[in-house]
């Protein structure tokens, strides 16, 4: 409409530079207003769940180690005995999920193991599973060493770190500062105040949120994360208004360049 109304203007014999000025001004005002009401919304919205943040890092974010579920892979390494390990850490066989050789958990959650024959390990975590291993293989070997690793535990960060993207959790004991480091840090939009962390229940998705600003409580919101979270930084409102800015600047260019042309046609 406002193109129309500006073509027909410049086509006047009676237009004066003052009333194509307004006209100019005009249409960059409403585009910057139509581009404004287009704010970034948060891709998670607050806690579902509704309760203070005490009581969901209480009830859902305790300290514990993953367990082993069904259709997850793992290998066995047993120190010493090549034979026997399955995608060997201490040996030249690869423990590589894609490359190397693994076992997969079946529809029981369980395992066939050289010598050993089938155990389930579906339930333990992976502290557990070694012990009850090396119980099992010191019936034909003499004091045993078991290392179990997982290859399918993986935890998702998006938003405002440098590396967004899915990270193996690899059997270890990985908290959020710690993750926020593999991802590279947070990026200059980050609100590193409010980091939210989402976890799968059986209740359904909680989120507990994060500020990692205050030293006092961090040690305590510094939770172990479990596979399948997703942490989740948002951007600062600085972050929309230089997204504004940068689509502003081509419309801004082309009623410049509308602006000389009009000067053009008046004179």
């Amino acid at each position: 409409m406002l193109w129309h109304v500006l073509g027909d203007t410049i086509g006047s014999d009676n237009v004066n530079t003052k009333t194509m000025k307004n006209y100019i001004g005009l249409l960059l005002v409403v585009s910057l207003f139509i581009q404004s009401c287009q704010t970034n919304r948060s891709l998670f919205n607050n806690s579902p769940n509704g309760h203070p943040q005490e009581l969901v890092l209480q009830e859902y974010f305790s300290l514990q180690e993953p367990v082993l579920q069904v259709g997850d892979k793992i290998t066995v390494s047993v120190w010493g005995h090549e034979e026997l390990s399955v995608g060997s850490v201490n040996s030249s066989f690869s423990s590589n999920e894609s490359s190397g050789r693994w076992l997969s958990l079946d529809r029981d959650g369980e395992v066939n193991l050289p010598r050993i024959g089938r155990h389930k390990l579906a339930g333990y975590n992976t502290k557990e599973v070694s012990y009850l291993l090396e119980r099992e293989y010191a019936k034909i070997l003499q004091t045993p060493i078991v290392n179990v690793r997982v290859l399918s535990h993986f935890v998702t960060i998006l938003g405002e770190v440098k590396q967004p993207g899915r990270y193996q959790l690899n059997s270890e004991l990985v908290n959020l500062v710690q993750l926020l480091g593999q991802a590279g840090g947070l990026n200059k939009y980050a609100k590193a105040d409010a980091i939210r962390i989402i976890r799968q229940t059986p209740e359904g998705p909680v989120s507990l949120e994060v500020d990692i600003t205050d030293l006092v409580h961090l040690p305590k919101y510094n939770v172990t994360l479990q596979p399948d979270d997703v942490v989740y930084l948002e951007a600062r409102s600085a972050k929309q208004t230089d997204e504004l800015l940068q689509r502003a600047t081509p419309i801004v260019g082309i009623l410049t360049g509308l602006g000389v042309i009009g000067s053009l046609i008046i004179k």
